[in-house]
């Protein structure tokens, strides 16, 4: 076995000792010379692919339905009534009916409609305060802004003296009530008043929850001004004056004002006192569920309790049930009668404010007329006694007799 081996690999040697390569053949192709001819014309490509035709059944299918709705859509849009598509008066008439509360959330669905009511806001809160707010729009007039106040007043409102007298109204002595500007509103007694109580009865809606939950209202000591009832007065003040400006949100005060009323009848009407065995009786104005339910001040027209006195103090807030100023009980006529007409009531204060300040001016040049004459006389006086002193030492310098000093005296 070893010498066979040994044989195999000289053989192997001896093969590759004389063995001669061969190159391998390469199957590279020989690239073609193509004679190029220029074309005569260039012709511009056009695009002649055309959509292919679906033949699908599925397609089909498809198809017919997004065609029935969109035909159903149409059918709808068509059959659809909406508000705009009525007359203006008939809108107008459905709003009246709605609160000014709604009316503003009906608003502020579409700028079409918000449009419609910007432009119709002084017909719209007119119709609304004749149906549901008669009574609380006669308790509760609005101020009037400066700028309405006729221009030969406005010196005598901005008077240094008019301003003086009414001082105690500007400075902070009522903490629920805020400042006025005298350049905002008019200062006459009326519009005086009408701020206070419009800010009033807003106060008064905002602690309805502390009232409701018999939890007691936050009490300010004297000469002290927290910031929050400073943003609450701000507010208030706020309000006011927008509802001068937009009569809807006028009506909107009245509205929380009557919701202030019944709430406060009802809770006085569940609540015993301790002690008291007499029945319950009606409530105040004979007011029923019904009228609650109405949202109209139409009950407020019955015998009631009168309010004369101003809420000074919130401590007064606990035993008020409805705070209806500016009106009187007559017993022999059975009605109220009302006696703060806004326009009549604030031209009579304008016209005593103009002719107060027309007195005033007069008994001012009088007093300083008096005082001229006055200076004058003692000038003259004075002059006269020291024209005598100097005859009289003129005389007593050239000797002359007692008589004749007698008769200069």
């Amino acid at each position: 076995m070893d010498e066979v081996r040994a044989d195999i690999n000289t053989a192997a040697a001896l093969r590759a000792q004389y063995a001669i390569e061969t190159p391998k053949p390469t199957r590279r192709r020989q690239k073609k010379v193509v004679e190029t001819t220029p074309d005569p014309v260039e012709e511009p490509l056009v695009d002649k692919t055309a959509a292919l035709h679906l033949h699908s059944k599925k397609t089909e299918r498809l198809q017919k339905r997004e065609l029935k709705k969109s035909e159903k859509a149409a059918e709808v849009s068509a059959s659809k009534f909406t508000l705009q598509d009525l007359p203006d008066e008939i809108v107008l008439n459905i709003i009246a009916f709605l609160e000014p509360s709604s009316t503003i959330r009906l608003s502020r669905t579409t700028s079409a409609i918000k449009a419609f009511v910007l432009e119709n806001e002084d017909h719209i809160a007119r119709r609304v305060l004749d149906i549901r707010y008669g009574t609380l729009f006669r308790c509760f007039p609005l101020p009037f802004s400066f700028d309405e106040v006729p221009l030969d007043a406005r010196p005598a409102l901005l008077s240094e003296r008019r301003q003086e007298i009414m001082g105690i109204h500007r400075k902070a002595y009522y903490q629920h009530i805020p400042q006025y500007d005298p350049h905002v509103i008019c200062t006459c007694m009326t519009c005086v008043f009408s701020w206070n109580n419009l800010c009033l009865i807003i106060d008064l809606n905002y602690w309805q929850k502390c009232l409701e939950k018999r939890e007691p209202i936050p009490m300010i000591a004297r000469g002290t001004t927290p910031d929050w009832n400073e943003k609450l007065l701000s507010r208030n003040a706020g309000i006011v004056r927008m509802a001068m400006q937009h009569k809807l949100m006028y009506a909107c005060i009245l509205e929380k004002h009557l919701a202030t009323i019944t709430s406060t009848i009802l809770r006085s009407s569940r609540w015993k006192r301790k002690g008291d065995k007499k029945p319950k009786g009606p409530c105040l104005y004979n007011m029923l569920d019904s009228d609650v339910r109405a949202g109209s001040d139409i009950f407020l027209e019955n015998a009631g309790q009168p309010s004369h006195e101003f809420l000074f103090h919130r401590d007064n807030y606990y035993g008020v049930e409805a705070y209806l100023p500016n009106r009187k009980w007559s017993s022999e006529g059975q009605r109220w009668y009302y006696y703060a007409l806004p326009p009549v009531q604030h031209e009579r204060d304008l016209e005593w404010v103009r002719q107060s300040t027309i007195r005033q001016a007069r008994l001012d040049s009088q007093v300083l007329d008096n005082n001229a004459s006055q200076a004058n006389e003692q000038k003259h006086e004075k002059e006269q006694g020291q024209a005598k002193g100097q005859a009289y030492e003129q005389l007593q310098a050239s000797e002359t007799t007692p008589a004749n000093l007698q008769d200069l005296k």
